[in-house]
């Protein structure tokens, strides 16, 4: 009697585990792509504002990047490319002629077939790959799932950024419709609030929930810098230094905070 007992809390535990899984956001942000026009100008630049930065690796494409890593697998990376050789190197030569910034939304999922059967559940157009998740959606075509951002080669002077960047707080966007966003994110289990913000910019917002803390703040279309280019800022938090925003001039496209 007792050892039957014993199994069905067991069982109930089990149940109470899985539901509290369940009710967690499925996915996090992960590093945001920032696309410059010249790559050494631009690490220059960061390493001005207190960041380390991590080499990237060459690119068959002719694509050239480089890393800010921070320790919640997030970040920056600051990417280029000088040709248009195939897919992704196009890509990132048309928004170049645009301007620099921020070039996708990116997510990670720990839990990827939760995720995809959330997604279907919602009825959100998208398809597994071997390299993840892919959004099929037109209208979420800014949007990309990624694995995690976290690398073996990663170094403990990667992470030592001087003005006390430790974490991606938020990721500021301003889509031209923000619904078929909201709908992803709702799929995905994030919760939402409206808030008023007076940094970088006085506006007010819907906040999304992610996991481990992550959000995504969306403000109205209107601060869009370069049209079709929803992603406009990120918001790092800060384990120890100053708080401060700096505008695009000085990131090469983006609003960038480090924040208490």
């Amino acid at each position: 009697m007792a050892r039957v007992l014993i199994q069905a809390l067991l069982l109930v535990l089990a149940a109470l585990a899985g539901a509290t899984a369940a009710a967690q956001p499925l996915a996090r942000l992960d590093h945001v792509p920032v696309a410059v026009r010249d790559l050494d100008a631009a690490v220059a630049d960061y390493r001005a504002l207190g960041f380390a930065i991590k080499p990237g690796r060459p690119h068959a494409n002719g694509v050239r990047n480089a890393h800010i890593k921070l320790r919640n697998g997030a970040g920056l990376e600051l990417i280029t490319a000088p040709a248009a050789r195939d897919e992704l190197s196009a890509h990132y030569v048309a928004l170049l002629t645009q301007g620099e910034g921020p070039a996708f939304l990116t997510l990670h999922a720990p839990h990827e077939a939760a995720a995809a059967a959330a997604l279907q559940a919602a009825g959100i157009a998208h398809r597994r790959e071997a390299t993840g998740i892919e959004l099929t959606d037109p209208a979420l075509a800014w949007v990309f799932f990624t694995g995690d951002n976290r690398s073996p080669t990663d170094r403990p002077e990667h992470f030592a950024h001087t003005n006390g960047a430790c974490a991606t707080r938020e990721v500021w966007v301003a889509p031209d419709d923000a619904a078929p966003l909201a709908r992803l994110l709702s799929a995905l289990g994030a919760t939402a609030v409206d808030e008023t913000r007076t940094a970088p910019f006085a506006v007010s917002a819907r906040v999304f929930e992610l996991a481990d803390a992550s959000r995504v703040v969306v403000v109205p279309a209107q601060h869009q810098r370069l049209a079709g280019r929803p992603v406009i800022g990120v918001a790092l938090a800060a384990c120890d230094g100053v708080a401060r925003w700096w505008p695009p001039a000085q990131t090469h496209g983006l609003w960038l905070g480090v924040l208490r």
